[in-house]
C-alpha cells in the first residue's frame, strides 16, 4: 500500500481499537511496521494485489505489519469480544481503501492469545 493509505488505515484501525477499549480496563498498544520483501507474508499479500490488478505493477506499493497488544482481565478479552474487534478492524481496513481500490487493500489478521507475560528485568536498584 502507499503511504497516504496506510495513513488512513493506521487512523481507522485507531479508532476501532479506542472504542474497543473504552471504558474497559484494558490496555492496548499499536505498532505499524514494513514488512521485508523476503517474509512469506509480503509475498502471500502481493500475490492478493497481483490477482486483483493484473498487468499493473506495485511500483510505490510497500507491505506493512499493524500489530495490536491488548493486555486485560481474561474476562474482558474472551474469544467473543476478540472476534466482535477483529470485525470491526476489517471493517476499518476495507472502509479506509480508497475508491479506485475496487477490490479493497490485500490484508490478513491473525489472531494470537498468549497467557505467559515476561516481567522487565531491572539492571540497577531504584532508591
Amino acid at each position: 500500500m502507499t503511504p497516504e493509505i496506510l495513513d488512513r488505515i493506521v487512523a481507522s484501525v485507531r479508532t476501532v481499537l479506542d472504542d474497543h477499549v473504552h471504558e474497559r480496563d484494558i490496555y492496548a498498544w499499536r505498532f505499524t511496521m514494513p514488512v521485508d520483501v523476503s517474509d512469506p507474508h509480503h509475498h502471500e499479500l502481493e500475490s492478493q494485489w497481483r490477482g486483483s490488478y493484473p498487468g499493473l505493477e506495485p511500483s510505490a506499493e510497500s507491505t506493512y505489519e499493524i500489530a495490536l497488544s491488548l493486555v486485560g482481565d481474561p474476562a474482558e478479552l474472551t474469544d467473543a469480544d476478540i472476534a466482535d474487534l477483529e470485525r470491526g478492524l476489517a471493517l476499518a481496513v476495507y472502509g479506509a481503501s480508497p475508491p479506485q481500490h475496487t477490490h479493497g487493500v490485500p490484508f490478513t489478521l491473525r489472531a494470537h492469545q498468549r497467557t505467559d507475560l515476561v516481567a522487565p528485568e531491572l539492571d540497577h536498584e531504584l532508591r
